[in-house]
């Protein structure tokens, strides 16, 4: 057993953590609004700290996985990591100077960032469960998009990880924005 083994175990069951967090807020939006409006008022208020701490283990999880565990970045990869390690800066200095005006940035990063891992794991799952994917742009150096290193409780792959983490950036930052209109 190495490092790389208990280091996806970990990320496994914290990406499974963060979709029943995002399913139980889907689902108090739809049938207890007020549970909802609670939740994103607690987010908001704590939403650059939350923001910080989530794209720094993003930041850092994804450098484990390609220094020391050893698994390459394909081209999908380092386009995710293109929207996700800046935040990672960015949230420190607006923690550090206790601003919140960066949270439409980091909404928008989170997004186009999201985006990339939503394909990205579509065609994982595509190619794990048929016999087809989608279309991958082949770069010289670097790995096939087609290579799955990670495959947990039969949808856990880094994309999902990484689409996790956006989708947690973004409600976070959702709420930081409503919560900026109007404290309650």
């Amino acid at each position: 057993m190495d490092i790389g083994y208990y280091f996806t175990k970990l990320l496994a069951f914290a990406t499974l953590v963060g979709n029943l967090l995002t399913l139980g807020l889907l689902i108090f939006f739809v049938v207890r609004r007020s549970l909802f409006d609670r939740a994103m008022v607690w987010l908001g208020e704590r939403g650059i700290a939350l923001g910080l701490f989530i794209s720094s283990a993003s930041t850092v999880g994804s450098l484990i996985y390609s220094e020391v565990v050893g698994f390459p970045a394909c081209i999908l990869c380092w386009i995710q990591r293109i929207f996700m390690y800046p935040q990672m800066f960015l949230f420190g200095l607006a923690f550090w100077r206790k601003e919140r005006s960066v949270a439409p940035y980091m909404f928008l990063l989170s997004f186009l960032g999201g985006a990339v891992a939503l394909y990205q794991w579509v065609k994982d799952m595509l190619l794990v469960y048929s016999h087809t994917t989608l279309p991958c742009v082949e770069v010289a150096g670097l790995p096939s998009c087609d290579k799955i290193y990670v495959l947990e409780l039969g949808y856990i792959t880094i994309p999902m990880i990484a689409l996790n983490a956006f989708i947690l950036l973004a409600v976070v930052m959702w709420a930081s924005m409503r919560y900026a209109k109007n404290p309650e």
